[in-house]
């Protein structure tokens, strides 16, 4: 294809509009069809026979996160203005504390939704978002027998720009990276550059694109890494899988073999051809299927082979792209590329809030009868 060609269809894609959804609901109803009282449990399970002053309910600080992804708010000063200019939200989200003996509601300051952050940790909040999961099963919103596994980096707290070649900057830059230690360097193949952040890992229900479950790890944590800690959580939450996809970053023997003996699911990934001999791309991927399938046949799992040449393969991993769209909607609608903080703590509970959020949406259309916005997220932040 000439270069003229691919020109035209860009320019045509470019004129087709995407259709605008005029449909619009009231953030409120979300919180009026979700229930976040279990968050009480998992972060002050004793706060009922605790004795002495309790603070704010985790339930309604965690809302008021929630709420600031569905508005677009963009900070946590921000979202204290936006409470405070509508003091109606306070009683909506259950912002009330004990003063003197009598519940106000009131608007907390910034410290008290950091000292939040550190208190629920990285534990509690894969619990949080793991409850919201059960309950979408069991509301038979999420059914999880075709998975998609698939991650994403966001940058860190700081910008950075490494076109930028002058000495004054690189020193800036070696400063300014200490501000966040858990994060590092990954290659971003979107963006076609390095970038200082996380990688969020999230397994998808391929039919809904909803997020099941996820863990947020330095930019450079390779992807395969973390195959076994899904495969625990999809065990973990019952979730009968039989259709496991991945790009070709999940690519290792290890990892076909775990989904096939673990989970009894039938991988559909990609070959990697990075590291096999041959003199072209096609010897190497002939030789990677040849080892692959040798692989399964001597580890007794050849009932879940599929040709990654196959017409099936690529009707069943055409289910993946619609997948994405995750992505494209926590980085478009909910800000996932904007965080504002730093450290793993803040990095994993910005990725659960805009999960939280998504899956709530998702709720909040089916039982409001319009099941075809389960993914418009600006539908419910009127």
């Amino acid at each position: 294809m000439s270069r003229l060609q691919r020109k035209r269809i860009k320019d045509d894609r470019a004129k087709k509009r995407k259709p605008i959804r005029e449909e619009s609901f009231p953030a409120e109803s979300v919180f009026r069809a979700n229930d976040f009282s279990y968050v009480d449990s998992i972060v002050d399970p004793n706060r009922g026979h605790r004795a002495g002053p309790k603070g704010y309910p985790p339930s309604a600080m965690f809302a008021a996160l929630l709420l600031m992804y569905l508005k677009e708010i963009r900070s946590i000063l921000d979202l204290i203005r936006f409470l405070k200019n509508n003091p109606e939200w306070l009683g909506t989200l259950g912002l009330k504390r004990r003063v003197g003996g009598v519940e106000v509601y009131s608007v907390p300051d910034r410290t008290r939704f950091y000292r939040f952050a550190r208190r629920i940790g990285v534990d509690g909040m894969m619990q949080i978002l793991s409850v919201m999961v059960v309950r979408m099963m069991q509301a038979g919103i999420i059914r999880g027998r075709s998975v998609s596994l698939d991650a994403t980096i966001v940058s860190a707290w700081f910008k950075d720009d490494r076109a930028k070649k002058d000495e004054r900057h690189l020193k800036t830059c070696r400063h300014e990276r200490s501000k966040d230690r858990d994060a590092s360097w990954g290659y971003d193949h979107h963006r076609d550059r390095y970038v200082y952040g996380y990688k969020v890992h999230v397994l998808l229900d391929s039919r809904t694109a909803l997020p099941i479950a996820l863990t947020v790890t330095a930019a450079g944590y390779g992807e395969n890494r973390t195959v076994a800690w899904f495969v625990t959580m999809i065990l973990e939450l019952g979730i009968h899988v039989k259709k496991f996809f991945a790009d070709m970053g999940y690519d290792t023997n290890q990892a076909r073999l775990l989904i096939a003996e673990a989970l009894e699911a039938t991988p559909f990934i990609p070959l990697q051809t990075r590291n096999c001999k041959g003199a072209t791309g096609k010897e190497k991927k002939a030789r990677r299927k040849l080892l692959a399938y040798r692989f399964y046949a001597k580890n007794f799992i050849k009932r879940f082979w599929v040709d990654p040449d196959s017409k099936r393969f690529d009707r069943e991993y055409d289910v993946r792209t619609f997948s994405e769209q995750v992505f494209s909607v926590g980085k478009g609608s909910l800000s996932l590329d904007s965080l504002m903080h730093r450290g793993r703590e803040w990095a994993t509970l910005h990725s659960v809030a805009i999960c939280v959020v998504m899956l709530a949406v998702a709720r909040t259309a089916t039982e409001a009868g319009r099941p075809d916005l389960k993914r418009c997220v600006t539908c419910f932040n009127g």
